[in-house]
């Protein structure tokens, strides 16, 4: 089956904008964005967008840096840092700042990733201040006891210990592992349970003291705030943390393979779960956009092929991991993986072989229009794309640049992210060994 009959079967109830001309190919300029300010406020980079529309607010703090501050020994301490001011602070002692931030009826934010920590709240524009209170005391003044601590640290091992014991979470710690080897990405940013078992307070104090720094921080607000009432609450607190001389700069690239490889966990299961990874161009290239729709062909085509013709697999699809150097992959659980992991490699000799069409990328491209739409459509989402456009692309006035890169990118532009991106993939393998004897 052609990748072009593929993909309009799968996508012939999408609701697409124009999907009965051909899409326009001449270029335009973005649109500049007149919402969006950005300004320092104590030396503390801030970029604010106003939305009257309702009375949210996000406030997003992203911690710059991500798996690049941490070693194999320290994995998880800046997680485990915030995990545990949560437990006690100079203003709100034995976990006081839940109970208070849940009058506030406001929702917690925390993320960590390979690229940046991000911590915040969500919350109602009357009670910010309130809230803000409790979020800046976190960062500022953790009690960090020794209870306190160990606490957040046992249900972070549990938390661990879980994602390591589940094979299908499993098998993406390892992909990561062969597919990163020697790379900051490597590194896990919640931390392993040998990691997490050897930090203590003195080690998240002193992290605290020394990474904590307004160079390391960048701070979305999107909602209903004035940008007075914003330089109010930086100035009064987080502003007063140290200056640091951090400088945020994209990640390496990450080497690329002469081969494939195979890490491989031999369990006697009765589904085998297959992983492979294959590494992408920068979020800052010209390639990204490609290389992300080509990466969704190869899920439609993963799953049509492997799911609905041959029903090998309840999930088989192609992740694609959104960070500074994009990532995609082939994923399956199957009873026969030796069936399986041949036809992972027809799909993908299919999309070099015969290159779908303009109508039909264009329809399939409407799928990814509307999934940006919907993100910049809510506070939170805003907030993301404005810290993504900032740091991997250098401007956060850029946040519409995707979607005109979505709307040029051509069949020959997936042609040649294929070919160029989805190569040497490494591979990671959880189950029966025996059943693959042959097949690696």
């Amino acid at each position: 089956m052609s990748a072009s009959r593929v993909v309009v079967g799968l996508l012939a109830g999408l609701l697409s904008f124009g999907a009965d001309r051909e899409p326009s190919t001449r270029p335009r300029a973005a649109d500049p964005d007149s919402l969006s300010v950005s300004y320092s406020v104590s030396g503390l980079r801030v970029i604010q967008r106003g939305n009257r529309a309702n009375d949210l607010v996000v406030v997003s703090l992203y911690l710059l840096g991500g798996t690049r501050q941490l070693a194999e020994s320290t994995a998880g301490i800046e997680a485990l840092l915030l995990r545990a001011s949560a437990n006690g602070t100079e203003h709100y002692p034995d976990g006081q700042g839940g109970r208070a931030m849940a009058r506030t009826g406001s929702v917690d934010l925390f993320e960590p990733n390979v690229d940046w920590t991000m911590f915040g709240f969500i919350g109602l524009r009357p009670e910010v201040d309130s809230a803000w209170s409790v979020f800046a005391d976190r960062l500022m003044h953790p009690t960090l006891t020794a209870d306190g601590v160990r606490q957040a640290r046992d249900e972070m091992r549990a938390t661990v210990r879980q994602r390591y014991a589940d094979p299908d979470a499993r098998i993406q710690i390892i992909a990561n592992r062969v597919t990163f080897a020697a790379h900051p990405y490597a590194l896990d940013a919640e931390g392993t349970e040998e990691s997490l078992a050897r930090l203590n307070a003195q080690d998240l104090t002193e992290y605290a003291r020394t990474q904590l720094v307004k160079s390391r921080m960048l701070l979305v607000v999107v909602g209903n705030i004035e940008r007075a009432q914003v330089e109010s609450l930086v100035t009064a607190t987080i502003g007063r943390l140290p200056p640091g001389n951090y400088k945020w700069t994209l990640p390496p690239p990450v080497p690329r393979q002469k081969q494939s490889n195979w890490l491989i966990e031999a369990r006697a299961l009765p589904t085998n779960y297959i992983l492979g990874y294959f590494t992408g161009p920068a979020a800052s290239s010209d390639d990204y956009v490609a290389f992300k729709l080509a990466t969704g062909l190869l899920s439609s085509q993963l799953f049509e092929t492997i799911r609905v013709e041959h029903s090998l697999s309840y999930a088989a699809y192609s992740p694609f991991l959104e960070r500074a150097v994009a990532v995609g992959g082939l994923y399956a659980s199957t009873p026969k993986p030796e069936l399986v992991l041949p036809m992972m490699y027809d799909q993908i000799r299919l999309l070099l072989r015969e290159r779908i069409d303009r109508y039909a990328l264009h329809r399939f491209t409407n799928q990814y229009v509307l999934e940006h739409l919907a993100q910049s459509g809510t506070n939170l989402g805003q907030a993301d794309l404005l810290a993504r456009a900032e740091l991997y692309l250098g401007d956060y006035r850029l946040t519409d640049k995707y979607l005109l890169q979505l709307r040029r990118v051509s069949p020959d532009d997936i042609y040649k992210a294929v070919d160029r991106y989805m190569r040497n993939i490494q591979w990671a393998y959880v189950g029966d060994t025996v059943r693959m004897a042959g097949a690696w």
